[in-house]
């Protein structure tokens, strides 16, 4: 019994040593060291800045902390998260997929615990679940313990899953890959369909979990392992169950996914097919020695982006795949090779990598190439417990095979030793790198020596002691790996209370605020901005924005809206938008990133707020965000309407797309906004005749709007806001948001599961 859990309890036990920190000290894997010093406002206060860790991880801080805690605020105020007001003048949420919005796992926020502690342990779980579903499928593939055992510590601590484990998002998204393999294997042996059945629940983890493209290589590695045993096994009928059930799993998805497609359709990312961040060959020594180019928590790193291109496995595990390639010849070994081989042609710089970019595949044609990596980190991991079998019986069948084995090992090794010994990189930078291969150098020598001991001395001890040393080694360097690179911060100090957050709290939701520096701070502490930091955002804003900032159409950017300070419109803007507050950083005085009170008139900004870190002034020239214009102008083109848009006294005037017919010129009203949250806003509209109310809230599908619980039409206005035509007299409106997208994605959620069920169904009287 005690040898039958002993694998897993070493599986354990390393994570424990790895968990440590958050276990026993207190400590939580949020970079809080790095937010206190480098971003506003906790940067502004003394007191809470020390020593920062690694300052790799900005997102963490400026993207996937503070949208779950959004998406559990929602929750707990009974509302699903579809919506976001505090980012762009308004953004879709859920369909922002990295707000992991959907994931089962937020469930976990709801226990009892401080919202910190439940993100610690979202964190942690990680390379647990990763390594234990390892060490699953390994045993499923005929690996021995031993040899399963060096493939879970590969994968649990592999270098995209440690690199990325902050985010909770990504490592979700792809750790359940051996598991989905696992799943087939034991049904195609058992024939129970609640293997099936939990293959499905595989595609409902990794889709919602938080990250689109990190979930399309996971099913692209479940399909590819589903048809290559398709065509080379005789169980044919069995596999094509198994792809049914996968289609199943991925009609599940669909509420998460078909609105982010919506999304993506309307954002600029959908257009910006380009190569990014592929793995240049030169870095192909990381693999053996992650540090060779130096690393960014020791402040050394000089070449590459360390956390997207990290293919690392571990050399103990990549010298023991070696012997995989070289001695096992069967189908699974065949396919994991495949696997290696390809996901690295498709990481590094290759042609390609060149032809799918140039197909412009949605999403994988846009996004960051070298991700798939992880797919290389798997195969190696599966292919070193396979390799150390292999090694294990060698050295009872074949001496010269073991001595090949090492040979062929070396090689990779050696060339890497080479570069920077014979000052093949200059200066510094070949220091750096003779430093951290020193550590790969020793450990593959240790394993040489522990090879050649069970060579050549007979002795009944020396073979256990080449297991022991060896899941040692590879449990020490996957660890250090691991440890080097993840922070752990006091958890008290993360998002800390700082003086500016009570005025925040004051805040009644929609006013909304310019100068909170990147702001970090708006979506946590529900202060609405212009701009925001997404790879999705709504097209038509940021062109907005652009033309704010330069009076030109210009291409937005890529996945950052920066409202101009001092942009040729933004005097126009601020107040158009209905920025009642600057937020002024008391230290920035009138330096060029600050807002640039000295244009304005004295009378136009009052100071309101003063902690000494911050001052707060309030425009007294902002409109509310809704009111009542009764002169309106169709635009041509969408051209004619930028070039016009700020020519007009916008209080009055409103530009639409649509001909609008019936309105009272010389009408006037007023519009107060008696409720407002995140999907619904209700207003109470006052006019003497017919008129457009503008809300000034992003234009987006979805979005539906009723004057006295009567259906009607928004207009898109002003180039990329809201508008609806209200009658005479006083009436109560309302907005509300439940995306078209969302509902269809939940019928066909219900219809994968009753696809399952009726399978069930059929089987049970078939039996």
């Amino acid at each position: 019994m005690k040898n039958k859990f002993f694998p897993l309890i070493a599986i354990f036990c390393v994570w424990v040593i790895f968990s440590s920190p958050y276990l026993f000290f207190g400590k939580s894997p949020f970079p809080s060291d790095y937010q206190n010093n480098f971003f506003s406002p906790w940067n502004v206060y003394p007191g809470h800045a020390g020593p920062v860790k690694n300052n790799a991880q900005p997102d963490i801080i400026t993207q996937i902390y503070p949208w779950r805690h959004f998406v559990i605020q929602e929750y707990k105020a009974g509302r699903i998260p579809f919506w976001n007001p505090y980012s762009f003048s308004g953004t879709p949420h859920l369909a922002n997929y990295q707000s992991a919005a959907l994931s089962p796992l937020n469930i976990l926020f709801f226990l009892p615990f401080e919202f910190i502690d439940v993100w610690s342990i979202l964190v942690l779980l990680q390379p647990l679940i990763a390594g234990i579903c390892m060490y699953m499928l390994s045993r499923k593939l005929l690996v021995s313990k031993v040899g399963s055992l060096l493939s879970s510590f590969s994968f649990m601590f592999c270098g995209f899953l440690v690199t990325w484990m902050g985010y909770a998002t990504l490592g979700y998204a792809i750790l359940l890959l051996p598991l989905a393999y696992f799943t087939i294997l034991e049904y195609v042996s058992t024939r129970s369909y609640r293997w099936l059945m939990l293959l499905s629940t595989t595609f409902f983890f990794s889709f919602f979990a938080g990250h689109f493209q990190m979930s399309i290589y996971f099913a692209l590695g479940v399909f590819s392992f589903i048809f290559y045993n398709l065509i080379f096994s005789k169980e044919k009928k069995l596999y094509a169950e198994a792809i049914l059930f996968s289609f199943f799993g991925l009609l599940m998805v669909m509420p998460q996914v078909l609105p982010s497609i919506e999304f993506y359709s309307l954002s600029v990312r959908s257009n910006l097919f380009q190569k990014v961040e592929a793995i240049p060959w030169n870095y192909l020594p990381t693999l053996l020695s992650p540090d060779f180019y130096g690393n960014p928590v020791t402040r050394n790193d000089w070449y590459g982006h360390y956390a997207e291109w990290s293919g690392f496995s571990g050399i103990v595990a990549l010298v023991f795949s070696f012997a995989a390639v070289l001695f096992k010849r069967s189908k699974a070994t065949m396919f994991f090779i495949g696997l290696a081989i390809g996901s690295l042609l498709l990481a590094y710089d290759t042609p390609l990598l060149s032809l799918l970019v140039s197909l412009k595949v949605p999403v994988i044609s846009t996004s960051a190439a070298s991700r798939i990596i992880v797919l290389f980190s798997f195969a190696i991991a599966v292919l070193a417990g396979f390799g150390f079998d292999e090694v294990l019986s060698l050295f009872k069948k074949s001496k010269k095979k073991v001595l090949l084995w090492i040979s062929v090992s070396s090689l990779p090794l050696v060339i890497v030793v080479i570069i920077p010994f014979l000052n093949l990189l200059e200066g510094d930078k070949g220091h750096i790198a003779q430093k951290n291969i020193i550590l790969t150098a020793l450990i593959f020598g240790v394993v040489c020596i522990l090879t050649f001991l069970v060579l050549f001395i007979k002795n009944k001890h020396t073979k256990l002691l080449f297991i022991v040393c060896i899941l040692s080694i590879s449990a020490f360097e996957m660890y250090r790996f691991a440890a080097k690179w993840q922070s752990f911060s006091p958890k008290q100090e993360a998002y800390i209370n700082v003086p500016v957050a009570s005025f925040y709290e004051k805040q009644n939701g929609y006013d909304r605020a310019i100068g909170l520096s990147g702001e970090e701070d708006s979506v946590y502490y529900g202060i609405p901005t212009l701009g925001g930091y997404d790879p999705l955002y709504i097209d038509i804003y940021g062109q907005f924005i652009q033309y704010v900032g330069s009076g030109e159409y210009r291409v937005p950017e890529r996945s950052v809206v920066t409202f101009p300070l001092n942009g040729k419109y933004t005097a126009k803007a601020i107040d158009f938008l209905g920025v009642k507050y600057v937020i002024h950083k008391t230290s920035d005085g009138e330096m060029v990133w600050a807002f640039p009170f000295r244009k304005y008139p004295p009378e136009q900004f009052e100071k309101i707020y003063d902690d000494g870190g911050y001052n707060v002034f309030v425009n007294k020239n902002a409109y509310p965000k809704a009111f009542v214009v009764s002169n309106v102008i169709k635009s041509a083109s969408k051209n004619n309407e930028f070039k016009r848009i700020f020519e007009y006294d916008l209080r009055k005037t409103a530009i639409v797309s649509d001909q609008i017919e019936g309105l009272d010129n010389n009408a006037k009203g007023t519009a107060k906004i008696t409720k407002y949250t995140s999907n619904k806003i209700e207003l109470e509209v006052t006019t003497s005749g017919t008129s457009l109310l503008v809300l000034t809230d992003s234009f987006y599908p979805g979005w539906k709007a009723y004057v006295e619980g009567k259906p009607t039409k928004i207009y898109k206005t002003d180039y990329a806001f809201r508008g609806i035509v209200v009658p005479s007299g006083k009436s109560h409106v309302v907005f509300s948001y439940t995306p078209q997208s969302f509902l269809i994605g939940t019928y066909l959620f219900l219809t994968g599961i009753m696809g399952m069920v009726i399978i069930l169904v059929i089987r049970k009287f078939k039996n």
